[in-house]
């Protein structure tokens, strides 16, 4: 896996020194664009690499959402007398079959009850300052040491 990027690190590297002299700069870049050019190939490589540690925890949220929600329907349509006129409530609604509903008194339930489940945590916090973490020092220092090898000192 280290050699495979390794291997990415070196292409980026190599599609930025193109991108550089096709826009005019020298094959090689400055020894003082390294840090800009790493920021620039290393910011994604980590953003990608830690998209699923950095997310809130999507089970939880959608969980908590699959049960607030068809009952939050079920209480409005329930509360209309059955009366199914109401946009969020498909004609089924007191039977139970509210999985569809999306009406705007509903959605504040919805936001108010699933705000802790839906939001990041101390320990989810710390998980992506970790991967985020390790995730750079993956990219930058090989990334910093090749363009370093590389460059052409003013």
């Amino acid at each position: 896996m280290v050699s495979s990027l390794k291997a990415a690190l070196m292409a980026v590297a190599v599609f930025a020194m193109l991108v550089m002299s096709s826009q005019g700069h020298p094959k090689k870049p400055l020894c003082s664009d390294c840090l800009s050019l790493c920021n620039a190939n290393c910011t994604p490589v980590v953003d990608a690499r830690c998209s699923y540690d950095c997310s809130p925890p999507v089970a939880q949220c959608d969980s908590c959402k699959s049960q607030i929600l068809p009952q939050c329907c079920l209480d409005f349509c329930s509360g209309s007398n059955g009366n199914s006129s109401y946009s969020c409530c498909p004609d089924d609604c007191i039977s139970g079959n509210c999985t569809t509903c999306s009406c705007d008194n509903c959605i504040t339930a919805v936001q108010t009850s699933c705000a802790f489940p839906c939001s990041m945590h101390a320990s989810d916090i710390l998980r992506c300052q970790n991967c985020r973490s390790g995730a750079a020092q993956q990219c930058y220092t090989p990334c910093m040491s090749a363009c370093n090898d590389h460059c052409v000192k003013k």
